[in-house]
């Protein structure tokens, strides 16, 4: 069994889609997003950066280990930096630069129950299937279950967004605060599960949603299309529902 996804994504009412600094990837049971961070440099590109890697291949052993990470970042942190045009820079834009991209960064990994038959089981749901995720910064996951939310990543309350999440960088020496400090949990998937994977601006729209005993979920399984969800968001702009922001959601349904 294959669960099935699909994202959408607008930049900033006012941007261009060439200056959209959010990114989403997913493969068939691992699913990431990231938000760049627009008062740093290029963080678009280490924002995809991140998320194709780990649908490709995630940090090993995140679940019991802080260094794994920093070790899986490194090639990334390498390339990041070869991709700067730093013979074109002014040397104020040389400097920013030079402090690094820095992105939140979310990712989620299904892993089906071992079976006897793997080969041909491989992606079938069976009892025991898990999900695990891990998160720095503020882009959150959502497990819908039976017309509810059963979990909310990393935060559980609307209340606890700030405007000093804590990111991801592009250059090592600026993240000496970031291991103390990553997010992990897990549980089990479900036939008819719903995830729900979101940067902070829509996350904290939901979240309110959901306080206030409506259902967003159902609002965001009505959306089919990519005009669809910018004429939504676009609305939620418009009524201060949802902050003016790169929006992204990723959808993943556990189907049988």
């Amino acid at each position: 069994m294959q669960p099935s996804a699909k994202a959408f994504w607008v930049p900033k009412a006012g941007n261009s889609v060439e200056e959209y600094e959010d990114a989403s990837a997913h493969s068939d049971h691992r699913f990431a997003i990231a938000d760049g961070a627009t008062e740093s440099s290029f963080s678009e590109r280490w924002a995809q950066e991140l998320v194709k890697q780990f649908v490709v291949q995630p940090p090993e052993h995140i679940r019991n280990s802080k260094i794994p990470l920093k070790e899986w970042l490194d090639p990334l942190q390498k390339q990041w930096h070869a991709s700067i045009p730093w013979q074109r820079l002014p040397w104020y834009a040389e400097e920013k630069a030079r402090n690094g991209a820095f992105t939140s960064f979310l990712g989620v990994e299904i892993t089906p129950a071992p079976s006897r038959f793997r080969l041909f089981d491989l992606f079938r749901r069976r009892k025991g299937t898990q999900w695990h995720a891990f998160t720095v910064g503020d882009s959150c996951f959502f497990q819908v279950r039976n017309d509810a939310v059963l979990k909310s990543f990393p935060f559980d309350k609307s209340e606890q967004f700030n405007n000093r999440p804590l990111l991801i960088s592009s250059n090592p020496s600026r993240n000496k605060s970031v291991w103390k400090h990553i997010k992990q949990t897990e549980g089990a998937c479900d036939v008819g599960d719903l995830f729900l994977l979101m940067t902070d601006a829509l996350a904290l729209w939901f979240m309110k949603e959901n306080e206030a005993g409506r259902k967003p979920w159902k609002t965001l399984l009505e959306i089919n299309t990519d005009k669809a969800f910018a004429n939504f968001v676009e609305t939620m702009r418009k009524s201060s529902a949802l902050r003016n922001d790169d929006t992204t959601l990723l959808i993943c349904h556990w189907k049988d």
